[in-house]
């Protein structure tokens, strides 16, 4: 079991950005395999009534640019960034760029996106059949253009011509892509064409549905005949035990060992952990490292 940092990109941390540094720098030191952020462009599960300090964000892939710069050796990525609501074409260059600056240390985590809000502020809202196969054609499309030099695709929803990506990411074939999503046809995708799945707690990833969905990936994986190995993940939040959450969180921090455990025998073998309440992170992230990370190491 590996373990990694997730946090979000969202107010209060967007308006004290230092923290981020901070915060992936001591994870690092403190043995964390990754640093994640969350990418959006408005809070999600925001009040209906916007408030314009609650959508204050900072934009994850410039995030991550800058902390490249101030980390040495931890991964960094996304968690996960919405594939319909970047060109697929920018999308890769913005990613190869950063794991050229972290010198190869980058995973892109995608999902096909599901804030309303958000899509139609910052993009358009597609129905979710199409937002799956936008995230399926946008995955191929960026994969060529890390690997290939001139790019040509001609997808029902991307079209690229003589596009190149130059240079290419450090590591070779590209950074890995983890798919954070529950439902069916994204588990189906995950199978295909993924390196990685995180799915979130908060979105639905229960120890139940974990049952369902990692035979339904691996199902996938044999029909297609794929021997290339995928690493079954999750994120979430650990909570303190008097906290109250909006969200629904992965459990109580008192009793992770125990949690994790019961993912870990599903297949789990990397949890992206985040912390609430939120003036806490550090001291709860301090704790994790030292009372929970050496029973699974």
């Amino acid at each position: 079991m590996k373990f990694g940092i997730c946090t979000y990109n969202w107010e209060p941390f967007s308006y004290t950005p230092k923290i981020y540094e901070e915060l992936a720098t001591e994870s690092e030191a403190l043995g964390f395999d990754s640093f994640f952020v969350t990418d959006h462009f408005l809070r999600p599960h925001a009040p209906k009534e916007i408030k314009i300090s609650q959508n204050a964000t900072i934009e994850a892939w410039t995030l991550l640019s800058y902390l490249a710069g101030k980390t040495k050796t931890i991964k960094l990525g996304t968690a996960v960034t919405p594939m319909p609501l970047r060109k697929p074409e920018i999308l890769a260059k913005m990613v190869a760029s950063v794991d050229i600056l972290s010198e190869g240390r980058v995973i892109l985590g995608v999902g096909a996106g599901w804030d309303q809000p958000e899509f139609e502020a910052y993009g358009k809202w597609y129905p979710a059949g199409q937002r799956v196969e936008m995230t399926r054609e946008g995955i191929e499309l960026v994969r060529k253009l890390w690997t290939e030099e001139i790019v040509n695709y001609d997808g029902s929803f991307y079209k690229a011509k003589n596009v190149i990506c130059e240079p290419k990411p450090v590591q070779k074939g590209g950074p890995p892509i983890w798919i954070g999503a529950i439902h069916d046809k994204m588990l189906k995708l995950t199978g295909d064409l993924a390196d990685g799945w995180v799915p979130g707690r908060a979105v639905g990833a229960t120890i139940e549905h974990y049952a369902y969905a990692v035979p339904k990936i691996k199902d996938e994986m044999k029909a297609i005949g794929r021997k290339k190995p995928l690493t079954l993940g999750l994120m979430g939040y650990f909570v303190e035990p008097t906290a109250s959450l909006a969200l629904p969180a992965i459990g109580r921090i008192d009793k992770a060992a125990e949690l994790i455990q019961k993912y870990e025998d599903l297949g789990c073998e990397y949890i992206a952990v985040m912390f609430f309440p939120v003036d806490k992170f550090k001291q709860m992230m301090r704790s994790f490292a030292k009372d929970v990370m050496p029973s699974f190491s």
